[in-house]
């Protein structure tokens, strides 16, 4: 349990961080697109602390929750900076950083359900070595 609660103050750090020095620098009054880029970023940073729990309890399991949180941390500094240039920009409208979200947004959806859909093949192939190496234990005795 301490250990748990030590990761997630440190997890928070770079959220709360990145919050105090957006609100403190730049004040509450920002365009819809500075918003919607905000909004973007924290959900990406969700995404990276969320992201490695999705993984299946096997004994392979913290091989499977790297990958996760690699391709969700490529993802998330991805927009991370896209965010920081609709943020130091500030464009009027919407539509351009919407599209510059979605897309890089759209490709971590692709990346990442076919790596969950690889651990859930890798798995039940885990899964099923386990039982095979039980099975031969128990017919050797």
């Amino acid at each position: 349990m301490r250990k748990r609660i030590i990761l997630c103050a440190f997890l928070a750090m770079p959220l709360i961080l990145f919050n105090l020095l957006f609100f403190v620098i730049g004040g509450t009054a920002h365009p819809k697109s500075v918003w919607l880029s905000y909004a973007w970023m924290q959900f990406a940073f969700l995404l990276l602390i969320v992201s490695p729990m999705l993984a299946r309890k096997t004994e392979n399991a913290p091989v499977y929750k790297i990958t996760l949180a690699l391709i969700s941390g490529v993802y998330f500094l991805v927009e991370f900076v896209i965010g920081l240039i609709v943020i130091i920009l500030r464009p009027d409208g919407i539509t351009g950083p919407l599209v510059a979200q979605i897309i890089p947004f759209s490709l971590f959806m692709m990346v990442f359900l076919c790596d969950l859909l690889f651990i859930e093949f890798a798995a039940d192939a885990d899964q099923r070595h386990a039982a095979k190496e039980k099975a031969e234990k128990e017919n050797k005795k």
